[in-house]
């Protein structure tokens, strides 16, 4: 009988090793990471064009900061001129001289004009017959306005060049006047070069009629010319942004604009497009250049460390024998308490905001209480005083400065319910005027922008205005029917906190200086000592009280928006 070899079995197919998946899983993400880097490519190219339109907007508001600072520089030369006594009482003559010497070396010139033209021209030679032709219209309203205006390029009267004239109005001698600074579109074209716009770049200043004010190139050849359509229908739309457009010369370009709150004028920044291609296109190939290193990097270092796994790997084969062996091993902690964690904690917080919102409310509502009790407090508090002052000093007859104090509790309680209104957060400098010259507010004139004021500033601008009415109408213009009352301030941009008021008292009877100081005139001098930092100065004139308030308000400040104009103008 013949035996036979036996066959030989075949062995199982040998496992792949951990080292061998892991170098697979780091190639098979090349392609995916491939499509993602182009992805993240494209990402880079628009963040790229973002990165150039934040610069385009920053620098526009750059330029917008430097170019209110140059008019800045002209409303803080025109603040200065307006409070000088010689323009006040209508010495011209001494005015122009003044005037002269505030705008010599500079590039600007001052004018003063009336209704029927100008009146000081300092660019002219001294003793020079000036223009006689009258304000447009559109400006002369702006000064009857009571504020300070930036106009749009014009052009003068003398030479007939273009300008840019900031108009402020005053009281000259009684009558409104317009005090210009004037200035020709070069004294901005050096605004530029201080912002470090590159010259491939092109920047431009727009009045608010999208008339070109200055550029950073070719600004002879284009001024006055009207922005690009879409650059105007884009401005019309909002107040800052960055559209793709093309400048006056037929650039394509990204621009950038801004446009300033103070003056209305707005700033275009513009890059041209082709250089805006070609940094973004460098840009993207070097990003594409360091995601291929990356990518051959992780490579590396994944045949690097699956060493380490596999040796976690064996590790979990050993906790699986003693397991079945027996043995105790360390729990392992599972799932991702880190989330739900991190999921509590915010439930929890916004329970909390929850319950500390209702809180503030309530505390909200207790205050609220709280105000409204003390002014009632106060208010019968100063009810009682009055009457002890009535029955201690007794009937008005025989005490000649009874009413005068009633009459000042009430001014003081009226300024307690001003400040109630606005929770004891303070009060502006035009309600406490308007509260105090209700009674006479047809014959009154309210000019200045809108001063916010502590709540002791308002008490004791309260009182400080009181006796200035009550002067007025015993003694002065609010005695007859035909007297009116100005009230003209303003902040210093100078000096921080500082304002300067002017009441001028026109139509009254003949007014002497007094002999002696009144009470009243003590208590304003006191008030504005101690609680105003400041000083007054009384120029009794036979036309009529002129007295400047010269105020420092820690606690003012000047509100943003439009200035009013309260009473008939």
């Amino acid at each position: 009988m013949v035996q036979t070899a036996p066959t030989a079995k075949a062995g199982p197919p040998q496992a792949a090793t951990v080292r061998r998946r892991l170098l697979l899983m780091a190639l098979s993400l090349v392609l995916p990471a491939m499509i993602f880097m182009a992805l993240l490519a494209r990402a880079e190219f628009s963040e790229s064009r973002a990165r150039y339109e934040q610069q385009l907007v920053v620098t526009t508001r750059a330029l917008a900061l430097a170019t209110d600072r140059q008019i800045g520089q002209g409303q803080s030369i025109l603040q200065t001129l307006a409070v000088s006594p010689a323009l006040i009482s209508g010495d011209i003559p001494a005015f122009e001289r003044q005037a002269r010497a505030a705008v010599q070396g500079g590039d600007g010139w001052i004018v003063l004009l009336d209704r029927r033209g100008q009146v000081v021209n300092t660019r002219l030679p001294p003793g020079a017959p000036t223009p006689r032709s009258p304000l447009p219209s559109s400006r002369w309203e702006a000064v009857r306005s009571g504020r300070t205006t930036v106009s749009n390029l014009t052009f003068g009267t003398t030479g007939g060049q273009p300008i840019v004239a900031i108009d402020m109005p005053v009281i000259v001698d009684g009558e409104l006047h317009d005090l210009a600074y004037i200035q020709t579109p070069k004294a901005f074209a050096s605004l530029f070069a201080a912002q470090n716009v590159p010259s491939s770049w092109t920047a431009s200043i727009i009045d608010r009629d999208f008339s070109l004010v200055a550029r950073s190139r070719d600004q002879d050849r284009f001024l006055g010319r009207k922005a690009s359509i879409d650059m105007r229908e884009a401005m019309t739309r909002s107040n800052e942004g960055v559209v793709v457009s093309q400048t006056l010369d037929g650039t394509p370009t990204l621009s950038a604009f801004s446009r300033s709150p103070t003056s209305g004028w707005a700033f275009i920044v513009g890059v041209p497009r082709a250089e805006l291609n070609r940094a973004n296109w460098m840009s993207v190939g070097l990003l594409t250049l360091a995601s291929v290193v990356l990518l051959a990097i992780g490579a590396a270092v994944a045949l690097v460390f699956s060493r380490d796994i596999s040796v976690a790997v064996r590790g979990l084969a050993i906790d699986a024998r003693a397991v079945v062996a027996g043995e105790e091993i360390a729990p392992t902690p599972g799932g991702l308490s880190e989330i739900a964690e991190v999921r509590a904690a915010l439930h929890d917080a916004a329970a909390q905001l929850r319950a500390r919102e209702a809180e503030e409310e309530r505390a909200h509502q207790r205050q609220q209480l709280m105000i409204n009790e003390l002014n009632h407090r106060v208010k019968n508090t100063l009810s009682t005083v009055q009457s002890l002052a009535r029955q201690s000093l007794g009937r008005p007859t025989d005490t000649p400065g009874l009413p005068a104090f009633n009459e000042r509790l009430m001014a003081l309680a009226r300024a307690h319910d001003l400040l109630t209104q606005s929770v004891w957060q303070g009060a502006e400098m035009q309600a406490i005027l308007r509260q105090t010259l209700e009674p006479y507010i047809d014959r009154t004139v309210l000019a200045g922008p809108p001063i916010a004021l502590s709540p002791n500033a308002a008490l004791a601008l309260s009182m400080v205005f009181h006796e200035l009415a009550t002067n007025a109408l015993k003694y002065g213009a609010l005695s007859t029917s035909e007297g009116t009352v100005a009230v003209v301030w303003h902040a210093d941009p100078t000096a921080l906190h500082r304002v300067t008021l002017h009441w001028e008292e026109r139509g009254g009877p003949t007014v002497a200086s007094p002999s002696r100081a009144g009470f009243g005139s003590r208590l304003i001098a006191a008030s504005l000592k101690s609680d105003l930092g400041g000083q007054a100065r009384f120029d009794y004139r036979p036309s009529g009280l002129v007295c400047v308030l010269t105020l420092s308000l820690p606690g003012a400040s000047e509100k943003d928006g439009p200035r009013t104009d309260a009473g008939p103008s």
